[in-house]
């Protein structure tokens, strides 16, 4: 258990030895610690003063030039009498005067009247040593002359340790402290005067003090006064002057003077801080200051030493947390000044003197105490480093070998005897030269390294590794650094670190950097580190270099439909067709993505872009088994841009490539595309698109057309499909395919998609309103739309707003939606089941379906895309998807309509595999509301024609 606390110990022990040497002496007030803190008060208190007022006082100092010039002191109290009629005629504001009239004397009445008629003078109060038994009596002027002063004042002077005098007090007297200082009645009666109140006078009685055996004398409120340097100081003005030279008069109005004596041996000096320097002060200056002090509120007080001994300790608490953690010697730096700034802040402040030397003891005997504990300590640690020094040596990771000034081995750790295939006594003697030459081949660079270490005695680094070769055969990469030992004429420290991984994994993590973790190629960064590079050459050997952004064409349709498993084994396959279709100079960097860049440097002409292009769409359009056995054909779009024909700037080639790629895609893909300068004006026509359309929603233009779906085995009306158009205000009829892609781009396809089933709802219950024979109505919606639920709350409201029964309105998504995150469209698609709407799968043969999903799904319809019904009369592969198709749906219990039906023999091929309905231009184009309501009170003549056609085939 000792051993456990003792750390404790060794840590705050110290400290509180100094915190109970700070208690005792802090509370005894040891002299030789308070005779410091009145020195600290001297230097700190200066730095910390606050500003003083301008000094409104002025002594009259009857000096020795008075003296010389009125005769020996003391004189005839008329003279007195004289300086005050002068003083008060010329308005001073109060008159303190420092000299004791005590004794009767000549003019008494003379001195008394002028006292009285001014009503400014304050006379002092000293303090007197009683005969046996009295104790200590007050020394007043005569009662005539007290009788018309306006106050007494004390002038009592306290003498420190050190036999200065820097403080008076407030109030003192004997028995009680009933006087105020003489400089603070002098201040209240110039205070009174200032504010223009009527002159108070003691009182004839006032003088009278009866004195008690052995009476005390009195004091309370401390008056600490500040260092008596230039500011503050009193102007002095020769008594015999004033009585000699009136205009001296005019510069006393409105000030305070104080009348005292300065000659030698009259002048009661004091000893203060600034008198130890240069002479002792006289004591009127010491009032005149005094008042000054009062009236610029730069006057302190003592803490009490209970107060300073618990600031003591609190300081302390900071060496004992801060030892130890941080450098002592800053530590104890810091903290040394910390006292006395705490004490002129308690100064400036608070106007209190906190006095510095119980703490800076209390920190002194603490850091010595734990200086010298750390000493000890220090050294047992050393002691215990030299036992450890081998064992360090020998579990050191790097190898290690010491040499002589002769450069011959002294000592090898474990590491350095595998690397060498030396034990140490065996290496001990060999030249340093003789072990390295065995073991590499840059053995040149280690000895240089050697003997300029111990040449210069400084640290030499080998900038590169070295290769060095194990006597079993195993190669390591080593950074060789000699480090000198001692002084001059001492040997060296040999250290070889294995870097063999750290230069692999650096390798490792630069490649990672630079290229994409899924398919290996030169990511971004890289890319555009070639490109600008590749620019820079073109310009200088007069080449061209030619950009191709390709882009997988339906690549989402994949992830979607096959997941992104699939989808990153897509990427993989068509970045290793990439890569086989350029030379091997050239960089196939991946963008992000579906999307990769090609970057063909040092090209002649277009010719041979045109070739590369041509070849990676036909490598690419190759087929592909995905891991789970789909097979899929890939194919893209390629954006070609030249520079530095096109742009001299990489950002803005990459630009050029991505417009052309992406009008190459909008043209229908699978075709590569020359950037030319019309693509930015195609680009401001699609931004000023997607303006308009926003225009159109708000302004109403989008209309809806109905296409009929006709029964084919009676020819009855069982369908419409809503179409959306748009109709220009100038007129004209835009086509979906010409806004839709701008719309989902925009992501205006929701809120367009949204009020054709609005639209949709209320042109149905328009029909019935007309009393025309329901038929269900068939609305497109946008894979954005089913992206979440809120589809669902929109048509509930449709059908709600409009009155219609929830079964003449069917919701189409397209194969590939109703694919996308099974999960959520399962959630969505029966919550539109719950509201009773029916649910048809749009362009079915076109994605990836998996038929488990769509087992889970409430379809109860699928649409035959019109890619497979063109050309079902040549029984093909599209003949066989169709047959299959009808099948599976007639198995799932859905029935089953064909889009794009415009012959009579598709309509035979379908009738003769039971498809349920066909639409198509056979029947009728798209129509607009209004013509759609003859079609519903009967089809036109030519359908069931086109119907009665069929019986004969099919019989």
């Amino acid at each position: 258990m000792p051993r456990r606390h003792s750390p404790i110990l060794e840590r705050y022990g110290v400290w509180l030895v100094a915190a109970l040497f700070a208690c005792i002496t802090g509370l005894s007030v040891w002299s030789p610690l308070h005779r410091l803190d009145l020195l600290a008060y001297d230097a700190i208190e200066p730095v910390f003063r606050g500003p003083a007022l301008t000094p409104a006082s002025v002594i009259v100092a009857i000096d020795d030039d008075t003296l010389d010039a009125l005769g020996q002191w003391p004189w005839s109290r008329a003279v007195h009498a004289e300086m005050i009629d002068r003083l008060d005629a010329a308005g001073v504001a109060a008159i303190g005067v420092s000299i004791l009239f005590s004794e009767p004397g000549p003019d008494d009445t003379r001195l008394a009247a002028s006292i009285a008629a001014s009503g400014r003078v304050v006379l002092p109060v000293a303090p007197r040593a009683g005969s046996q038994g009295e104790g200590v009596i007050e020394l007043l002027a005569t009662a005539k002359l007290g009788e018309g002063a306006a106050a007494y004042g004390h002038v009592d002077v306290e003498l420190d340790a050190d036999g200065l005098s820097r403080r008076t007090f407030a109030q003192a007297g004997s028995g009680s402290p009933h006087w105020d200082a003489l400089a603070l009645a002098t201040l209240k009666q110039a205070s009174r005067a200032s504010d223009g109140g009527a002159a108070q006078r003691v009182g004839a009685d006032t003088w009278i003090r009866p004195v008690t055996s052995r009476t005390s004398w009195m004091r309370r409120g401390e008056i600490l006064l500040p260092y008596p340097d230039g500011r503050g100081a009193p102007a002095y003005l020769s008594y015999f002057d004033v009585l000699s030279r009136p205009e001296l008069l005019r510069q006393l109005q409105g000030k305070t003077v104080f009348i005292g004596a300065t000659a030698s041996g009259i002048d009661a000096a004091l000893a203060t801080p600034a008198g130890a320097q240069g002479g002792r002060m006289a004591a009127v200056e010491f009032h005149a200051r005094a008042f000054e002090a009062l009236r610029s509120g730069l006057v302190y007080r003592s803490a009490d030493p209970v107060w300073t001994v618990i600031l003591s300790l609190a300081f302390l608490v900071l060496p004992a947390t801060l030892f130890g953690r941080i450098p002592a010697m800053l530590a104890f730096a810091g903290l040394l000044v910390a006292p006395p700034l705490g004490s002129g802040l308690a100064l400036n402040t608070l106007r209190l003197w906190i006095p510095p030397m119980t703490a800076l003891a209390g920190l002194i005997l603490g850091s010595i105490l734990w200086f010298a504990l750390h000493l000890v300590r220090t050294r047992g640690s050393l002691n215990l480093a030299l036992n450890d020094a081998d064992a360090t040596l020998r579990s050191i990771a790097d190898a290690v070998i010491t040499l002589d000034a002769s450069a011959r081995i002294t000592l090898t750790n474990p590491v350095a005897e595998q690397l060498s295939g030396l034990s140490r006594s065996s290496a001990r003697g060999q030249s340093i030269d003789a072990l390295v030459r065995n073991h590499t081949e840059q053995a040149g660079w280690a000895i240089e390294a050697v003997l300029a270490c111990l040449k210069t005695r400084r640290t030499i680094r080998v900038p590169d590794p070295i290769r060095w070769t194990t006597p079993d055969g195993e190669a390591h990469m080593l950074r060789l650094t000699a480090t000198p030992v001692g002084g001059t004429g001492d040997g060296a420290v040999l250290a070889l670190t294995d870097v063999t991984d750290t230069l692999a994994m650096t390798a490792r993590l630069q490649h990672e950097a630079t290229h994409d973790p899924l398919t290996g190629l030169p990511n971004r960064a890289l890319l555009l580190d070639r490109l600008h590079q590749a620019l820079a050459n073109a310009e200088r050997r007069g080449s061209l270099l030619a950009l191709l952004f390709v882009d997988l064409d339906r690549f989402k349709r994949i992830n979607d439909s096959l997941g992104h498993s699939a989808g990153d084994h897509v990427l993989r396959v068509a970045a290793e067709r990439l890569q086989s279709s350029v030379r091997a100079g050239d960089t196939v960097a991946r963008w992000g993505g579906d999307e990769f860049i090609i970057l063909l440097d040092n090209i002649t002409d277009t010719h041979a872009v045109v070739a590369v292009a041509d070849k990676l769409l036909g490598l690419l359009e190759r087929d592909l088994r995905t891991e789970s056995g789909t097979d899929l054909v890939l194919s893209c779009s390629v954006g070609i841009s030249i520079g530095p024909k096109d742009s001299k700037d990489a950002a803005t080639l990459l630009s050029m490539a991505d417009k052309a790629m992406y009008r190459g895609k909008i043209e229908g893909g699978h075709r590569y595309a020359f950037y030319s300068p019309e693509m930015n004006t195609w680009s401001r026509e699609r931004l000023s698109l997607e303006a308009a359309l926003h225009h159109a929603l708000a302004n109403r233009e989008f209309e809806l057309f109905y296409q009929p779906q006709i029964d084919i085995a009676t020819s009855r009306l069982v369908g419409l499909e809503s179409l959306i158009r748009w109709r220009r205000p100038d007129g004209g009829l835009v086509r979906p395919d010409a806004f839709i892609p701008a719309a989902e781009e925009s992501g205006l396809i929701c809120s367009i998609g949204d009020w054709a089933i609005g639209e949709a709802l209320q042109q149905g219950a328009r029909w019935r309103a007309e009393g025309l024979p329901p038929v269900p109505l068939s609305v497109n919606v946008s894979a954005r739309q089913c992206s979440d639920m809120r589809i669902v709350d929109t048509i509930r409201h449709g059908l709600a707003d409009t009155g219609l029964e929830p079964g003449l309105l069917k919701v189409e998504v397209t194969e590939s939606t109703a694919m996308h995150s099974a999960e959520r469209a399962a959630e969505l698609l029966h919550s539109i089941d719950a509201l009773g709407v029916g649910l048809s799968v749009d362009d079915f043969g076109t994605g990836y379906s998996s038929l488990s999903l769509l087992k889970r799904f409430p379809i109860s319809e699928l649409k035959i895309d019109r890619s497979f019904v063109g050309d079902v009369g040549r029984e093909g592969d599209d003949a066989a998807i169709v047959r299959g198709t009808i099948a599976l749906a007639h198995g799932l219990g859905m029935s089953v309509v064909a889009e794009g039906v415009e012959t009579q023999a598709q309509l035979r091929f379908l009738a003769g595999q039971g498809c349920d309905a066909a639409q198509g231009y056979l029947f009728s184009q798209p129509l607009p509301a209004a013509e759609v309501r003859e079609w519903l009170k009967a089809p036109p003549p030519h359908v069931p024609r086109s119907i009665h056609l069929l019986s004969g085939t099919l019989h």
